[in-house]
């Protein structure tokens, strides 16, 4: 008996309070980020797909084109089924995700002024918080989804049934994502799946393709609510994911063998492999029980996650300056950088999350003084009453 009481207390275990299973997905899909930017910047889009390591790369970057619909999804999932008061202290929550914004965009001017030795006047200072640049497009889409979150739960909560709820979810897939199934292809051309350029044949409706982050949103809220239904284990689901993987990225190679590697509209955030390569790996890690954590572990993973948003956008800096000067000069090769990817990949990581922990320190700080200066301008006006 008092073995068994020593060895539980050094293992000191918790049960979370919240959901693990959200902050890993959260961080794999911030590290999904650095992932698609280094093929961004490493040259990959120039490159024939006709070799065994382009071919690697292009199911590597398949995967990395989660990060996006996993972030979107997320959102869904943990904000979907709460229901909210339309009122100013919800959009108020906005400068949770403005003021980051701007502390990070300030570190990316100082940076780009003192250590990228760029020339920057007021123009382009104001235009480096304004046009959302540096990766921060996110950014942008997602404030515009924070102020609609209110009004997507409005009709999803007000859905009769779980009918009414798959047919919404199936709506968003066809409208946003089933156009990546039937267009982009140029059925006048001798191979009519290498689409090397936008311009396709356009046999399904289109419009809509451009708003895929609700498609995401409502599939997230979707997986949350009708949890019961998904009652798999892991490696199922894990053996699904590979499966989709595998197909799409089959599917990948097949229209870009010979050719340049894609950057067009049937390979991207809204494509038809890359929604359910995402709902497969949600599935997956979704569905992992975590009985008890250590406390330690548990606490790094929150804090990690909490942090992903600044490392979102700080991941930027490195990259204008290690690639170009660093990685890309030193092996001239493109198809020579896979070697390097992972250590690549580790040290884009870490820098981002050091930057993002100092701006949320910084952060902190600041809401610390807000809220005193506040308490102070309080007293002083009761006091004036009295």
């Amino acid at each position: 008996m008092g073995k068994k009481t020593s060895k539980t207390q050094a293992v000191a275990t918790i049960k979370p309070q919240r959901s693990i299973n959200m902050d890993i997905i959260r961080i794999f899909a911030f590290m999904f980020v650095p992932g698609v930017h280094f093929f961004l910047h490493n040259g990959f889009y120039s490159q024939t797909v006709d070799n065994p390591r382009m071919v690697i790369m292009t199911f590597m970057r398949n995967l990395f084109l989660l990060c996006i619909p996993l972030f979107l999804m997320l959102t869904g999932y943990l904000q979907g089924n709460k229901k909210m008061e339309i009122s100013g202290k919800y959009y108020l929550k906005i400068f949770k995700f403005v003021i980051p914004y701007l502390i990070i965009m300030t570190l990316d001017l100082i940076y780009i002024v003192y250590a990228l030795g760029w020339e920057y006047g007021v123009k382009e200072i104001i235009h480096n918080y304004t046009s959302f640049t540096h990766y921060s497009w996110y950014v942008e889409m997602y404030l515009g989804l924070f102020l609609l979150i209110p009004f997507l739960n409005l009709i999803w909560q007000n859905l009769k049934n779980k009918k009414q709820e798959k047919i919404l979810v199936l709506t968003m897939f066809i409208l946003m994502i089933a156009p990546s199934i039937f267009n982009y292809y140029q059925f006048d051309a001798e191979n009519i799946l290498a689409c090397t350029n936008d311009d396709y044949w356009s046999i399904f409706p289109n419009w809509w393709a451009g708003v895929y982050p609700l498609a995401y949103y409502f599939t997230g809220a979707y997986l949350a609510k009708n949890k019961e239904d998904f009652k798999l284990k892991p490696v199922f689901y894990f053996l699904i994911f590979l499966g989709t993987w595998a197909f799409f990225g089959g599917y990948t190679i097949l229209r870009c063998w010979g050719g340049k590697a894609s950057v067009h509209s049937w390979l991207n955030y809204n494509s038809w492999g890359i929604f359910f390569m995402g709902v497969t790996f949600f599935l997956f890690v979704s569905s992992i029980r975590f009985k008890s954590v250590p406390k330690f572990v548990a606490k790094a993973l929150a804090k990690l996650s909490d942090l992903t948003f600044g490392a979102y956008l700080a991941s930027w800096m490195l990259d204008q300056w290690f690639y170009p000067n660093i990685l890309n000069k030193k092996v001239p090769v493109m198809e020579d950088r896979l070697y390097w990817f992972v250590p690549c990949l580790l040290l884009a990581v870490t820098v981002a999350f050091i930057i993002s922990f100092a701006a949320d320190l910084f952060y902190k700080a600041g809401s610390i003084v807000a809220t005193d200066i506040a308490k102070e301008i309080r007293k002083h006006r009761l006091s004036k009453k009295r």
